[in-house]
């Protein structure tokens, strides 16, 4: 048993340490030969209908094999329908070039045939707008499907051979359109054969203008090996979604606006049963061998690039020391350490393996087993072990690994107090190296804290929610119990019977006090364990009862039932209290994190602005000053409202 526990222990190491050196290798990504694969949409108000609007140019076939994962989940596509069969109609804004460069060799005719040859083409209920640019951008024409405006428009624009290349601008005025049209999908055509020299706006800026519009982007470029700046619209398309063609000849241009309008109108709406009622949704989109992410919150749309997380390679991840070659190798190895450690904690909790008293208790519990050879030791090798000895020893002579036994009993958490003191300081040691050499000292410190302070927190919620189950449980088991001795049950024959009747952690607990209580252990003495156990003055307060009943005799049943009665009617007055102070809670919440919320707003949005409270020394004196008021303060609205029932 000892060996498969170490086997386990050992896979889940190694498959994790995989996963984290596949997250830290380059990704490998790419278009699949089959066709162009974008999610344009979300349509998440009906949870029983959820709409996703995709972009396929591949095989039509390929939409047989249509796969949609939900958080991971794979969820039966209800319905699979193109996307001018719905209602969805489009709102195409064509922004185009008028610098001298496209009056050169008839580019702009070109372009202007291919618009005019869409225009013509427009489905109905299909809206289109043009727009120009040279040394500014100009509204040649608002959304129309007016056919003889449109080709007036196209009519009326030239290109003077002086004209530069307001590119930014000219995109920026072509989504500031899409507001009038708010219920029609938007769709952005760039058609251009130069890179921006002019414009007011940057790169930026406009790629912020196009995830604002949730509108995709199409480009037309007239130059095979020209001036036009490829790399920056295509930073803007990876974002928005879309798709960029080549041609430079009369034919080519044809083919390219032949190619724009067929992929334009290659969407398809499917819909599938959703089982998520609040909150952010993940969903995967595959098609042909190629899978798109994208996500929306429960009960609204998603549109454009709302559907995806914006990602950006102009800056290499981590600190620079992380890109050298020591550097490297010792974030690898501070990555495989905390890995490691983490997957040995989760292989315990996995295995669910009890330890300390627990085991050697059960082969006293009805029907009750106990493997000699497999107690579920964290720590399985030599140097662990003795690692976890000494800081046994260490913690037993500063006096807190009594309470750290405590705690995890409490949480009911099946770890070893030694060993989870271990592992809980050495990942703490990790994360601080880590901090300190990736961020600096006091950004290191503080994110240490943080750290240290998590795995506290999480066992201390965990222990609470278990307590609270446990007094809610309460009341209802005394009644239990009071029935049992009216039937004429004795007192350890009626903690037995309810012990099989009320669920965790009550069951659990009384099943304990039946355990001891068969190895000579006082009943009395057992459940006083109990309320200590569970830090439950409530369930103190019925041990007492018992115990003073069975010392100066009385009627055990009916007062049972008084104490289960005076329970209701304290919780009934706790939740009254909890009720009215709830404005107060909420206020010293607010209060308390509104401080440290605008703090880290501003630090993200203008950190020269911030810079002098972490990189000056009366900055950092400010700083504690403020952390220590503002501690100071929360806790005397919290001791204020908070009322002892």
């Amino acid at each position: 048993m000892v060996i498969r526990l170490k086997a386990l222990h050992l896979l889940l190491a190694v498959v994790v340490a995989a996963l984290a050196a596949l997250v830290l290798a380059p990704a490998a990504s790419g278009q699949s030969q089959g066709g162009e694969l974008a999610v344009r949409g979300i349509d998440g108000t009906d949870q029983k209908a959820v709409k996703v609007t995709f972009l396929w140019t591949g095989a039509p076939d390929a939409l047989k094999n249509l796969t949609i994962r939900e958080d991971g989940v794979a969820k039966k596509v209800d319905s699979l329908t193109d996307l001018r069969k719905t209602e969805t109609r489009l709102a195409t804004v064509f922004v185009v070039d008028t610098s001298g460069s496209m009056a050169d060799d008839g580019a702009l005719t070109r372009a202007k045939a291919g618009i005019a040859k869409m225009a013509a083409e427009l489905p109905e209920g299909d809206q289109m707008a043009i727009v120009s640019f040279t040394n500014e951008a100009t509204v040649e024409s608002p959304f129309t499907d007016d056919v003889d405006q449109l080709t007036e428009a196209l009519d009326a624009m030239a290109a003077p051979r002086d004209g530069r290349t307001a590119l930014y601008d000219g995109i920026r005025l072509g989504t500031s359109l899409f507001d009038s049209r708010p219920k029609l999908q938007h769709n952005l055509v760039l058609v251009t054969d130069g890179a921006d020299d002019v414009s007011e706006a940057d790169l930026a800026a406009t790629r912020a203008s196009m995830v604002s519009s949730g509108a995709a982007l199409f480009a037309v470029d007239l130059t095979h090996v020209g001036q036009t700046d490829v790399n920056a619209i295509q930073s803007i398309i990876d974002r928005t979604g879309g798709a960029m063609f080549h041609g430079e000849s009369e034919k080519e241009v044809a083919d390219a606006f032949t190619s724009l309008s067929t992929t334009m109108r290659s969407q398809f709406v499917a819909s599938y049963a959703s089982t998520k009622d609040q909150g952010s949704v993940n969903v995967s989109v595959g098609v042909g061998g190629v899978t798109r992410d994208a996500s929306y919150v429960v009960g609204t749309k998603a549109e454009g690039a709302a559907t995806t997380k914006a990602v950006s390679a102009d800056k290499a991840f981590g600190p620079q020391w992380m890109r050298s070659t020591l550097g490297a190798v010792l974030a690898f190895v501070l990555v495989g350490v905390a890995v490691g450690l983490g997957a040995y904690a989760f292989a315990a909790l996995a295995s669910k393996d009890e330890s300390g008293l627990n085991v050697m208790l059960r082969v006293y519990d009805e029907g009750g087993s106990s493997d000699e050879d497999d107690d579920g030791a964290l720590a399985q090798t030599a140097l662990l072990q003795r690692a976890v000895e000494i800081t046994e020893d260490f913690a037993e002579r500063q006096g807190f690994l009594v309470k750290v036994e405590l705690m995890l009993e409490r949480a009911d958490l099946p770890l070893r107090a030694a060993e989870a003191l271990f592992f809980y300081v050495a990942a703490v040691v990790v994360v601080f190296v880590g901090a300190v050499f990736g961020l600096g000292l006091v950004p290191g410190i503080l994110l240490t804290v943080v750290a240290g302070m998590v795995p506290v927190a999480a066992v201390n919620f965990i222990a609470g929610r278990r307590g609270k189950k446990f007094v809610a449980q309460l009341p209802d088991t005394l009644n239990l119990l009071s029935g049992s001795l009216r039937a004429g049950y004795s007192l350890m024959q009626g903690v037995e019977a309810v012990s099989q009747e009320v669920e965790e952690p009550m069951g659990k607990e009384l099943r304990r006090v039946v355990t001891e209580a068969r190895l000579g252990r006082e009943i009395e003495d057992s459940m006083d364990a109990v309320a200590e156990r569970m830090d439950s003055p409530d369930f103190g307060w019925a041990v007492m009862a018992v115990r003073i009943q069975r010392e100066v005799g009385g009627n055990l049943s009916e007062l049972l039932l008084t104490v289960a009665d005076t329970m209701v009617q304290r919780d009934r007055l706790r939740r009254d209290v909890s009720a009215l102070t709830a404005e107060g809670k909420i206020s010293a919440i607010i209060l308390g994190l509104l401080p440290i919320g605008l703090g880290l707003f501003m630090w993200m949005s203008n950190p020269e602005y911030m810079a002098p409270l972490s990189g000056t020394t009366m900055g950092q004196v400010l700083l504690g000053v403020a952390g220590v008021t503002a501690s100071i303060g929360f806790l005397w609205m919290k001791k204020i409202i908070n009322i002892e029932i």
